[in-house]
């Protein structure tokens, strides 16, 4: 067979998708099952986006055939058909999903497509010429296909034929002059006996098979030839017709005529996305690690909620005392943005309380030891203030004996007092419920840190602007890079933020973050792309009543690490955490590969993409910083014991975490991997698992499922259904039909995989 090159995405079923990156040599049935597996072009494209304007090159000529041409299956055509019309050309050949399927008003029928080798191809108006010149002489093919940028839906478990020949398509078009070829039925003239004969014989025996019905009407059509053919002849173009017959069904996968008019069944499409990987735990330091596999036995929880939490609250815990050197000007600081997203139930709220219950401990201790000197400076401030307010006044009444000059000094000292006085208020490492304007002034009060910790998603809607006419998401955008906040305040002081650090870590339902990715603002300017996004598996209907408990050993590990971390204290510049020389070579490969991505097939996410490096840099930072417990940490810290260095494995680790997210991402991006719409059509789907039923009508979904609100609706679910090969239309006369081209009193049947699962 000849080689040709097929490029593929990541996906099957995804009309949306324009990104092809994968490229598969395919030379026998094996590789080329594998490479129509998935959706695919049959060209190279730059950047690996399929556009006729970026095309590159192409040793493959596609070619679609539906059957449509014809409601007579006597004029159906199969694979076998197209080997006869192009003796010794070479060619692929694939059923493809609606193949045997009723597909819109059209019956059941044969539909494939066919791959024919061809030399390289450089010019995509060639490539579409040549694809225009073979359907004009073979119009079975589609006329709607020949474009140089087409697609081709992959195939679950592909059905496929291989034809052998020395020709190739474009080898083919050269040598034979279409136009001189007889019309069947009418005489055969002298010049084109033979080929015609061999022509009608590979029909009939397709037709019927090896059989005397076959033969008989072999001879009956050769009594055309205008001069006749002598027995001999005949005999010999009859035997060479058997000979090819006979070698094609004998390949592997070929299917008998009579197969083709039976109607079967693939196995449906998911209307999930394929399963998302689980967290790379190996990857966290002992503490982390430790913790999270415990809160996930504990809550019966998948360990991503837990290990995304714990990574998100040492980052809070971290605040602004910590950058990581990527190089010599480029520091990232160490906060994240995540984001747990898992429906109703999945107990987010019970993995969020456990992972950030020593930081809980630790604020409450801490405050109630201070809780004295808490009050103290609240009561000196209030005495210098008091002081200040004092000297104003006496500085308005008349017949002091003090002059302007003394009464200015000695306000000048009571007002420097003020202003270097640092009252002590409670800790606070964050914050649940806000608004925009709230968290600034968090962040002010906080030495310029905070953090966002909550089970729900609300703080989306606050900066929506559906509780206000505002729509402000300037201080997620600066907190998230450590730039500088300043907002100027009627009637009250102005804030300024220096440097701000602001982490989140929420728990929403997956309705929150389709909402989020609908938002223009938000993605535009870039908020959607900040955040680490995780979609565990749901544990839902597997849970038990025992759990094992959380040890006091793995507790106590990990509470030791949050409260080293909480005790330091930002006693001058920030610390540089910096990467070790083999760390360093990991992260310009890490960089390159990603750089590629964004050119590739993530280039609908390179929003997100775009800052994947420097958030694996932070979580790096966050795992560093992780595997140790520092010394001394609430007095002076000592040189050796602050220098922290991101070794070849804390790296590597954080790769990992990394393109566990990126994968996530996707996801997200994608909408959950299920759209609102499919969620309805998986609660239809459940129902008819239920009542067992073998056939389904628009009326019946609307009696069985009261919550489908019109028949639009219902119709809407049926159509999800159908394009995912869940049920399909039965035989209906196309006489019987509305205006609008549906068929009236529409019933479907079910696949049977259905009622199987």
């Amino acid at each position: 067979m000849l080689n040709f090159k097929i490029h593929t995405a990541t996906c099957i079923g995804n009309s949306s998708n324009c990104i092809y990156p994968n490229e598969v040599l395919v030379s026998d049935r094996d590789s080329f099952i594998k490479a129509i597996s998935f959706d695919h072009v049959t060209a190279e494209f730059q950047g690996s986006y399929r556009s006729k304007d970026k095309f590159i090159t192409s040793n493959c000529i596609p070619m679609d055939c539906d059957n449509d041409h014809s409601d007579d299956e006597k004029d159906w055509v199969t694979p076998f058909d197209v080997a006869l019309d192009f003796p010794d050309v070479c060619f692929y050949a694939s059923y493809s999903r609606n193949h045997m399927k009723i597909k819109g008003s059209k019956s059941a029928r044969p539909r494939f497509h066919v791959y024919f080798p061809v030399k390289e191809i450089k010019d995509a108006d060639e490539y579409a010429d040549y694809k225009v010149q073979i359907q004009a002489k073979f119009p079975y093919f589609d006329d709607n296909a020949l474009d140089a940028a087409r697609f081709i839906y992959g195939t679950s478990n592909p059905e496929v034929e291989l034809y052998e020949g020395d020709l190739t398509v474009t080898d083919y078009l050269g040598r034979r002059k279409f136009e001189d070829l007889p019309i069947l039925g009418s005489q055969i003239q002298e010049g084109s006996r033979n080929s015609t004969l061999s022509h009608f014989a590979g029909i009939i025996l397709k037709r019927y098979g090896k059989s005397e019905k076959a033969k008989k009407a072999f001879l009956e059509e050769s009594e055309k030839c205008n001069p006749p053919l002598d027995r001999e002849e005949l005999s010999l173009i009859w035997k060479s017709a058997i000979s090819f017959y006979e070698n094609i069904s004998k390949q592997k996968g070929y299917i008998p005529p009579d197969e083709y008019k039976k109607v079967s069944w693939e196995k449906p499409l998911p209307f999930t996305g394929e399963k998302m990987p689980d967290f790379p735990i190996e990857a966290l330091p002992k503490a982390l690690r430790n913790y999270a596999i415990a809160v996930g036995k504990s809550t019966q929880t998948p360990v991503d909620m837990a290990a995304v939490g714990v990574l998100a609250t040492v980052s809070a815990c971290m605040k602004n005392l910590y950058k990581v050197e990527g190089k010599a000007d480029w520091h990232e600081p160490t906060n994240i943005y995540s984001v747990i997203i898992a429906e109703p139930s999945e107990r987010k709220s019970a993995v969020i309380s456990l992972v950030i219950k020593p930081v809980d401990e630790y604020i409450k201790k801490y405050n109630q030891i201070h809780k004295v000197e808490f009050e103290m400076s609240k009561v000196i401030k209030q005495r210098l203030e008091n002081k200040k307010n004092s000297l104003l006044s006496q500085s308005k009444k008349k017949g002091e004996d003090k002059t302007a000059s003394e009464f200015n000094d000695e306000i000048r000292s009571v007002v420097e007092e003020l202003v270097n006085f640092t009252e002590s208020k409670p800790l606070k490492v964050y914050v649940d419920d806000t608004t925009t304007e709230k968290l600034t002034e968090s962040l002010a009060e906080n030495n310029n840190a905070i953090s966002i910790i909550s089970s729900e998603g609300g703080i989306f809607d606050v900066i929506s602007g559906t509780y206000s006419s505002k729509v402000n998401i300037d201080v997620f955008l600066k907190a998230y890079s450590g730039e500088n906040i300043s907002v100027d305040r009627i009637m009250r002081n102005s804030i300024y933020v220096e440097n701000a650090c602001l982490s989140i870590l929420l728990s929403v339902q997956p309705v929150v973050i389709g909402e989020l990715m609908r938002n223009k603002k938000f993605r535009h300017r870039g908020l959607t792309a900040r955040f680490l996004y995780t979609t565990p598996q749901s544990f839902v209907g597997k849970r038990t009543l025992e759990s094992e408990c959380i040890s006091k050993d793995v507790y106590r590990e990990y509470k030791e690490l949050i409260d080293n971390i909480l005790m330091e204290e930002k006693t001058g510049n920030t610390q540089i955490i910096k990467l070790s020389e083999k760390a360093k070579e990991l992260l310009k490969e890490y960089f390159d590969w990603v750089e590629q991505k964004l050119v590739g097939e993530f280039t609908m996410y390179s929003d997100w993409l775009g800052k994947l490096v420097g958030n694996t840099l932070r979580i790096a930072g966050i795992l560093a910083r992780s595997s140790v417990i520092k010394k001394d940490v609430g007095d002076a810290l000592l040189e050796e014991d602050s220098a922290i260095v991101i070794d070849e494995e804390v790296f590597s680790n954080a790769v990992k975490i990394g393109k566990y997210f990126l994968v996530h991402a996707v996801n997200a991006y994608g909408d959950m991997g299920v759209r609102s719409d499919f969620k309805a059509a998986l609660m239809v789907l459940e129902k008819l698992k239920e009542k067992e039923l073998v056939n389904i009508t628009r009326r019946e979904v609307m009696r069985l499922c009261r919550w489908v609100g019109s028949a639009e609706e219902a119709q809407s679910i049926l159509d999800n259904l159908e394009d995912y090969g869940y049920i399909r239309l039965s035989e209906i006369d196309p006489a019987e039909k509305m205006r609008n081209g549906r068929p009236k009193n529409v019933v479907y049947s079910i696949n049977p995989s259905v009622l199987s699962e």
